[in-house]
């Protein structure tokens, strides 16, 4: 819940950011991206064109969401920082390269969120683009949930043995894609006719809280099957290269603990 919670706080500038920034022929860029990636239609799809018109003082805005989204998307990125080495049995690391590394990882899931958002668009011109789109997004969600776990543990464990952590996030992930498109636009339409523009932001915190579960599960199971001694685990890390390594040991627990 606390990973979703410093999800909205640092998604709602990042879009309005995008809003601001946007030019005045597309100033509808946001809005058009949800409703189409929750398949909007209805009261839905105007409820989510409202809350996210570009407003009036652009710049203003678009200033105040720049200091919002980076304090709020570093506080993000160090939450789930803390959420790995609890996962991982690791202690923080002292000094400035622990904070670089959280700004690293915060561009990388800027950059990948980019990056499919173009991919998709490019895709939407093929034939059977919702097909192909699923192993785009598995493969992106591998490198990214391989990536990012490697940056804020701070290269400390090795990456193949965090193929597996971010394999089971990107299929899950993946999997919770193809599920909103079927359960959102029923739920944004229901929220926006009880609450008004308010069951917007209801409805994408109810999905962030489903996102962030997927995360945190993904992560506890990836840590303990490294840690897991059975023929299924070893052969895994084996095929991974790091069964005969120094890599392969587990990490040492706190503290304390």
């Amino acid at each position: 819940m606390v990973i979703a919670s410093q999800a909205l706080t640092a998604l709602i500038p990042l879009l309005l950011l995008v809003s601001s920034l946007a030019p005045a022929d597309r100033r509808d860029l946001v809005s058009r991206a949800l409703i189409r990636r929750f398949e909007l239609s209805g009261n839905a799809a105007d409820a989510v064109r409202e809350v996210f018109a570009r407003p009036v003082g652009t710049s203003s805005i678009g200033l105040l969401s720049v200091v919002i989204l980076l304090f709020s998307g570093v506080s993000l990125a160090r939450r789930i920082q803390r959420m790995y080495r609890d996962a991982w049995r690791l202690e923080a690391v002292p000094g400035v390269r622990d904070s670089l590394n959280s700004f690293l990882a915060l561009g990388a899931l800027l950059l990948q969120i980019a990056l499919l958002y173009l991919a998709r668009s490019l895709l939407r011109s093929l034939p059977m683009d919702h097909l192909l789109g699923i192993p785009v997004s598995i493969l992106t969600g591998l490198v990214l949930w391989t990536a990012i776990p490697w940056l804020l543990l701070d290269g400390r464990v090795h990456w193949r043995r965090l193929v597996p952590t971010g394999l089971l996030a990107s299929v899950c992930g993946a999997a919770y894609t193809i599920a909103s498109t079927i359960y959102m636009p029923r739920m944004m339409e229901t929220y926006s006719e009880r609450y008004g523009l308010f069951g917007v932001t209801l409805a994408l915190v109810g999905w962030l809280l489903c996102v962030s579960l997927i995360l945190v599960s993904a992560t506890v199971v990836g840590a303990e099957f490294d840690r897991s001694q059975g023929w299924f685990a070893r052969r895994v890390r084996s095929w991974l290269g790091v069964s005969s390594t120094k890599d392969d040991a587990p990490p040492q627990p706190l503290r304390g603990a």
